[in-house]
């Protein structure tokens, strides 16, 4: 018989843990359950655990504690959290921190084996799939309501309808920006879920840089007519042929294209150039905003769950994962991506990728 996974469950309701212990109770799992972080922790201290399920707020050390603690002493333990407080926001806090994922309460039977039996195929994978598998099939679901009430809300802010006032056009623009935050992360995680970006192989399909990666992109009614009124002007100084995914890289010029009209000033060009940098092409794109601080240059910028709180910005949202997928992206094209950016004048986003060509 295969060697059982031990979970521990910590939580402050017995209603909780006894529900827990009568949905996962099998020949699969032994289970432990402790009824406070303080407990949990000393528990962990003293058997070794697979999986650790903590509740986020509980009396003493929350759940956000525990995980933290297990993060720096136990990091071979796969942490799940348990929330009645479910947001997107406390999501990210608690992916960003290390949890493998979170199941809001209440949940259902087989919410609770999902997550608990999918943490346990990853760490026999030793990856995050299975994770990102469940996100891409939520996204995918996720795709088309959005888009539609998005589409809805852009033909009442357009006047379509009829004008609106300026209280009616205020609370239009807060849809459309929530809109917009949930589409991000929804091709944010349908992105992450077309590769796996740790064991991604180098690429050898001949392809058209232009015609085949950016004016798909750049022709999208989306961006080529959106809402700030920002043209696109595109300089093609080469007309190169690399080596390449075009679909991967395509995501790279989507996520760049989409946050320089999320973060760029209205009416402002955003100008997309494509040039020769001695043995690589050099793709750039710059628009005119708010800019990215040094500090943030340096310490946040292409990490993982990490988003930037530029002053102008405070009602733009996004995932944290646009740029880190980019990055990976390029760097397995053996590519380098960068950038430049004046505080309350401009950012412009740089990369290349080699211009070899398939003989």
């Amino acid at each position: 018989m295969d060697k059982k996974t031990n979970i521990l469950i910590i939580d402050d309701e017995d209603i909780v843990l006894k529900s827990c212990l009568r949905i996962l109770k099998n020949d699969e799992y032994e289970i432990d359950t402790v009824k406070s972080g303080e407990e949990g922790l000393r528990r962990v201290a003293e058997k070794q655990f697979d999986v650790v399920i903590t509740d986020l707020k509980m009396p003493g050390i929350s759940g956000m504690e525990v995980l933290a603690d297990l993060r720096k002493n136990r990091p071979d333990v796969t942490v799940i959290i348990f929330t009645g407080y479910a947001t997107v926001e406390n999501a990210r806090e608690a992916l960003k921190a290390g949890a493998f994922d979170y199941i809001p309460k209440p949940f259902t039977s087989e919410e609770l084996r999902s997550v608990v039996d999918n943490a346990v195929k990853a760490r026999e994978k030793n990856s995050d799939a299975g994770m990102l598998d469940i996100m891409a099939i939520v996204s995918h679901e996720l795709k088309s309501p959005v888009s539609a009430v998005h589409t809805t809300a852009e033909t009442l802010y357009r006047g379509y309808l009829g004008n609106l006032d300026p209280e009616q056009k205020k609370t239009v623009e807060r849809i459309l920006r929530n809109c917009q935050y949930l589409e991000d992360i929804i091709r944010c995680y349908i992105d992450l879920s077309k590769m796996d970006i740790d064991n991604l192989e180098s690429f050898s399909k001949d392809i058209d840089l232009v015609n085949d990666v950016i004016r798909p992109v750049v022709d999208i009614p989306e961006y080529k007519d959106n809402l700030k009124s920002m043209p696109l002007v595109t300089e093609y100084g080469v007309m190169p042929r690399v080596n390449g995914d075009p679909n991967l890289l395509q995501i790279v010029i989507t996520n760049l294209l989409n946050n320089a009209i999320k973060y760029g000033t209205e009416g402002t060009p955003i100008t997309i150039r494509l040039t020769e940098d001695g043995a690589n092409i050099l793709f750039s794109i710059n628009n005119k905003g708010v800019g990215i601080s040094k500090e943030d240059m340096e310490q946040k910028l292409f990490k993982k769950f990490s988003r930037l709180k530029q002053k102008g910005t405070e009602g733009v949202k996004g995932s944290g994962l646009g740029l880190y997928i980019c990055k990976k992206i390029i760097e397995k094209h053996r590519g380098r991506l960068w950038a430049e950016s004046v505080v309350g004048d401009y950012v412009t986003f740089f990369f290349t990728i080699p211009k070899d060509t398939v003989s």
